[in-house]
C-alpha cells in the first residue's frame, strides 16, 4: 500500500457496489465536526479503478469533506486528500462477493432487494454475486440476535451465520456456537451443518448432537419477523 494526495473531486463511491447513502451514515455530523475541528486524522483507504479512487474505508469522512469544501474556509485547505491506496485489491476479482462491499453490507441490500419483489436472478446480477450467496444472506431472517451481532462485526462469515441459521430453534443456534468455538472456521463442519448432518465430530475429538432442523430452508414467524436483520454497518 502507498500514501496518496488525491484531489478531493476524483475521489468516489461506487453507487453500483456499495449502495451507500447518508441517511444510514450514523455519527456524520460527529464526524464532520471532527474535522472540522481537528483535520483529517485518518486517510481514507481507496483502490483505483479506469483513473478515478474508488473509497473502500472512509465513506462517511469522504462526505464530510465534501460538505466541508463547499465553504470557501475549507475549500484550499480540502482540495487534495491523504489517501491509502490498496494496490491488492481488484474489483471484480471474486464473483461471489464484491470486494467494495463487506459481508453484511451486501446480505443486507439482498434482503431489502428480494422483499421488495426483486427475483433472485435479478438480484445476483445486479450485486455480481452467486445463487449460493443470496440463499445464505436470505437465511439470516432466522438467526439468534447474538449471533447476527457477531456478524455484523464481522466475527462471523455470510457462510457461518448461514449455517447457524438453518436451525430453527435460536436457543439451539447459540448453544451450538459456544459449543463450536474455534471449530466454527472449520469448513467441512460449516458444510456438514448447512447440509443437515446430525452429528459433528469437531477436531478436538468431542461429538456434537445437532437439534432437529431443516436444512437451508427455515421457518420465519411472527416473533422472528421482529429479529429481522438490522445491518447498519457503520463505515466511518
Amino acid at each position: 500500500m502507498s500514501v496518496l494526495m488525491v484531489e478531493l473531486k476524483h475521489l468516489t463511491i461506487s453507487d453500483r457496489l456499495t449502495a451507500f447513502s447518508r441517511k444510514h451514515a450514523r455519527g456524520f455530523a460527529t464526524i464532520k465536526k471532527s474535522i472540522e475541528k481537528d483535520g483529517l486524522l485518518n486517510p481514507l483507504i481507496v483502490i483505483k479503478q479506469k483513473g478515478r479512487f474508488i473509497v473502500v474505508d472512509g465513506k462517511k469522512r469522504l462526505l464530510a469533506l465534501r460538505e466541508l469544501a463547499k465553504s470557501s474556509k475549507y475549500r484550499r485547505a480540502l482540495y487534495k486528500i491523504p489517501c491509502i491506496v490498496d494496490c491488492t485489491a481488484e474489483v471484480g476479482s471474486d464473483p461471489e462477493r464484491p470486494v467494495l462491499m463487506t459481508g453484511p453490507e451486501l446480505a443486507h441490500k439482498i434482503i431489502q432487494c428480494v422483499e421488495r419483489g426483486m427475483s433472485k436472478v435479478m438480484v445476483a446480477q445486479r450485486y455480481e454475486c452467486s445463487a449460493s450467496v443470496i440463499e445464505d444472506a436470505l437465511l439470516l431472517r432466522n438467526l439468534h440476535p447474538k449471533i447476527l451481532m457477531s456478524f455484523n462485526n464481522n466475527s462471523l462469515s455470510l457462510e457461518q451465520a448461514a449455517a447457524l441459521a438453518t436451525i430453527d430453534n435460536l436457543n439451539a443456534q447459540w448453544a451450538l456456537l459456544l459449543q463450536l468455538g474455534p471449530s466454527v472456521t472449520n469448513a467441512d463442519i460449516i458444510s456438514a451443518i448447512k447440509t443437515g448432518q446430525a452429528v459433528l465430530d469437531l477436531p478436538c475429538g468431542e461429538v456434537i448432537i445437532l437439534p432437529s432442523r431443516n436444512s437451508r430452508k427455515p421457518k420465519l414467524n411472527v416473533d422472528n419477523r421482529k429479529q429481522r436483520l438490522s445491518l447498519e454497518v457503520v463505515a466511518a
